[in-house]
């Protein structure tokens, strides 16, 4: 996961895909972080600042374009919540969250703490492994402790990855780790440092021995005050009647194998569909009502198709 991009901001122009152009070729680190509370969900058409009414195009993220055409790109693929990265954070766990916006002054248990049931506990009904790398989990009461999950520790994400010791199921999440900023693209950081950040993990994976078996999300958390010009479905409001459910746009990229290659997919995903997706392989029931609904990714795949070897990504010069 990383952070504070829509649809538009990052794939206007993509073949296929609906997209529109912004007013502006955006910089490569804007001036400020775009303001993106709940409160700043609600303008139109998204961009909280001018700078931040702006496109990136195949010039200036060249590397998330090449994953697009190699493998599948969704564009309506929607944050769950209309607000900033705390509450699609739970979505993308739960399917539930009780705030909608960032819990202050801080995220961590005991000053935040929530008593929610999450994919982890399905997990663990099975006996099945997971991992959180970089800290996801911290604000949930009943993994408090747990060694699956971990602070700023990519390092053991790349060990795993190289060894072929990548758990079932596993959550990176690059704001969480150190010079996180950088690697999540989050406003005011420019976009080359996370896009090599990003192609850093998919080298790793893609060149470790579980690749085989592996589909890989690559998604961003929130629209982070940028533009896009699809205005979010309507399906839940918050209590004080303002939209809840959906956020705007947000990229998506499948990467897998058994990914279908160069393929947009128009139908209407989110982040709880990722934990729909995984409740989908591994026959789990869901969590709330939101996941039950939800889409499973699998348009995305063709697990009929022979296996794609691993392709070699390279990273690019960033000015400083």
């Amino acid at each position: 996961m990383q952070e504070n991009h829509t649809f538009d901001s990052l794939f206007a122009g993509f073949p296929a895909a609906d997209s529109e152009f912004a007013e502006q070729v955006c910089l490569e680190a804007l001036p400020a972080d775009p303001p993106h509370q709940h409160v700043d969900a609600l303008t139109p058409g998204g961009a909280t600042t001018e700078a931040a009414r702006c496109s990136y195009t195949e010039a200036t993220a060249p590397n998330y374009w090449q994953m697009a055409r190699e493998f599948s790109l969704c564009d309506r693929f929607f944050s769950d919540v209309r607000g900033p990265s705390h509450p699609n954070y739970l979505m993308l766990m739960a399917a539930q969250s009780p705030i909608v916006n960032t819990p202050w002054p801080t995220d961590l248990c005991p000053d935040f703490c929530l008593d929610i049931p999450t994919l982890p506990d399905r997990l663990d009904e099975r006996g099945l492994t997971w991992r959180d790398y970089a800290g996801l989990f911290t604000s949930i009461k009943g993994l408090v402790g747990r060694p699956e999950i971990t602070l700023n520790d990519d390092a053991s994400f790349f060990r795993d990855a190289r060894e072929g010791t990548l758990p079932h199921v596993a959550w990176l999440n690059s704001a969480f780790l150190e010079e996180g900023y950088g690697k999540s693209g989050h406003p005011p950081a420019g976009l080359c440092v996370a896009e090599n950040y990003a192609v850093e993990v998919l080298n790793a994976v893609m060149h470790g021995p579980q690749w085989n078996s592996t589909a890989l999300f690559l998604v961003w958390d929130d629209w982070g005050g940028f533009f896009d010009h699809v205005e979010p479905p309507l399906v839940e409001t918050w209590s004080d009647g303002t939209p809840f459910r959906y956020g705007f746009r947000v990229p998506c990229l499948v990467i897998s194998p058994f990914a279908r290659r160069g393929y947009v997919s128009h139908e209407l995903h989110s982040l709880v569909s990722i934990l729909r997706f995984t409740e989908t392989i591994f026959d789990f029931s869901p969590l709330t009502e939101r996941d039950a609904q939800a889409s499973t990714m699998l348009d995305c795949f063709d697990f009929a198709q022979t296996p794609r070897p691993p392709l070699q990504f390279a990273a690019r010069a960033c000015s400083v």
